[in-house]
């Protein structure tokens, strides 16, 4: 049995475990799991101090865990730590913040990609991992509605509860995973390589944590959701190929009608309206349908798709003006009285249920207002990021490369906000794959430097990095460094 094993029982048992009452028994366990898992060097293994006050008494605040060297050898500690809990039925291993404050740790707990990679394995474990919304905050504590579900460890709760950020209660041998996940993220955080089958099951993690934060986009997945939900948007950063997804999806689903929004788009254009024509006395008004007149009325015998291409740049409150009460899902049909009525159209206007909009949304252009809540709430969203294995699948290795950086970059640094501006992997591709395959690597160079760096450029020189600038500002030096190094 591994010493890691060893130690889940021991969280298991909680204040039944054999060594409850003996720190030092704790603390050896714990160097044997440090030994078995990462690098054994003493110029890391001294980095930490195990700490252990193991009590059988319920009422006893019981703990023990691993915490940074440059702190005392007892009471209140600084920055953070792994610790577990032992209490009636199991433990609860949790990241804690220590008593005395952040510490030498302020740079990991106020960095954006420590709180996403807890958000990520959240996702990966269901839920049954607990992450506080807020890592800086030192004032909220463990909801009791959460805690009253995991093994009776009510002192430690009640002494440390609002300095832990992140926990999951250990019950059954399933909950291993979730205990290596915090153990090694605790440790990679702090520098510490880990080894052998330890560092292979980490680096899986890794990307396992990388596809929760960018989900891979789901053609048959989405095909499902828009035949069932009907009002569908794509929303993503530049170069993630929403438009590419969405004229695919629509073509599977029958006729298409495709339209691009932009700030002049009207009412009179998307809907119905008055145009003046030539006439012999001079002009004369003919009331002509638009888009979605169109579409709905190709609906009508079998499904058909209105594309709507960058759909908020419009202003979609004047766009679809009363029309907007017509999408909705699963109620009984709405009607609207068109204020002109076209030729060969009722006076009321009525959605097909052969209708499907699909639009497409880029989340990196802050020039359009915020999408109204009363239509955002009418379609749902499904977010399109940037994909490594497609520019992987290229073969040129200074892309990909940089690609990665790209992409950790943004992850690490960037608020949530920021991170929709991520540069997607078209910017990483080869603009014209048809040419002479051996002169692709001049190619992607050259999109590099005339169309990625721009755009980095114009998000640092427009303030729209936030925290992030100094990363994306180092990235930008990094591209044109190795754009230089090509030539």
């Amino acid at each position: 049995m591994t010493a890691f094993q060893q130690l889940i029982d021991a969280m298991r048992a909680g204040r039944d475990w054999s060594g409850m009452g003996d720190p030092n028994q704790a603390r050896e366990l714990m160097a044997a799991v440090y030994t078995e898992r990462y690098h054994g060097a003493a110029h890391h293994k001294d980095r930490y101090q195990l700490r252990a006050n193991l009590q059988k008494k319920e009422e006893a605040a019981s703990y023990a865990g691993w915490i940074t060297a440059d702190n005392p050898t007892s009471g209140a500690y600084q920055g953070t730590s792994f610790v577990w809990f032992p209490g009636a039925g199991g433990s609860i291993a949790v990241l804690v913040i220590g008593t005395d404050g952040f510490g030498a740790d302020s740079h990991i707990l106020g960095r954006p990609g420590h709180g996403r990679r807890l958000r990520a394995l959240r996702a990966l474990h269901q839920g049954r991992l607990w992450v506080k919304p807020d890592l800086l905050d030192l004032n909220s504590r463990v909801p009791e509605t959460l805690s009253a579900d995991w093994p009776a460890a009510e002192p430690a709760l009640k002494t440390y509860g609002q300095v832990i950020y992140a926990a999951i209660p250990v019950q059954t041998s399933a909950d291993a995973n979730a205990v290596e996940d915090l153990l090694d993220l605790f440790f990679a955080e702090h520098g510490t390589p880990l080894t052998g089958k330890a560092r292979t099951r980490w680096d899986k993690r890794q990307q396992d944590i990388a596809g929760a934060i960018f989900p891979s986009f789901d053609e048959t997945h989405v095909l499902s959701l828009l035949k069932e939900r009907r009002f569908l948007i794509l929303e993503g950063p530049p170069g993630t190929g929403k438009t590419r997804w969405a004229i695919r999806l629509a073509e599977q689903i029958g006729g298409v009608t495709q339209v691009q929004f932009h700030p002049a788009r009207t009412y009179e254009d998307f809907i119905v309206g008055l145009f003046p024509r030539p006439a012999s006395n001079g002009l004369a008004f003919e009331v002509r349908a638009g888009d979605l007149l169109h579409a709905n009325q190709a609906a009508a015998t079998a499904p058909h798709v209105l594309l709507i291409d960058e759909i908020n740049r419009a202003d979609l409150g004047r766009v679809l003006g009363e029309a907007v009460m017509l999408f909705e899902v699963g109620e009984a049909p709405r009607r609207v009285r068109l204020p002109q009525v076209p030729d060969g159209h009722p006076p009321e206007l009525e959605l097909s249920p052969n209708l499907l909009v699909l639009g497409t949304r880029n989340t990196a252009d802050r020039s359009i207002a915020r999408m109204d809540l009363a239509i955002r709430r009418r379609f749902a969203f499904i977010p399109v990021w940037p994909d490594l294995e497609v520019v992987a699948a290229e073969g040129v290795d200074f892309a990909v490369r940089l690609f990665s950086d790209c992409i950790h970059s943004f992850a690490e640094y960037a608020d949530d906000e920021t991170l929709w501006l991520v540069p997607g992997h078209a910017y990483f591709l080869d603009p014209r794959p048809d040419l002479d395959p051996t002169d692709r690597p001049a190619r992607v160079a050259r999109r590099l430097e005339l169309e990625l760096l721009p755009l980095l450029r114009d998000y640092l020189d427009e303030r729209l990095c936030g925290g992030a600038t100094e990363a994306i500002a180092g990235l930008s030096d990094r591209i044109s460094s190795t754009l230089m190094g090509l030539r």
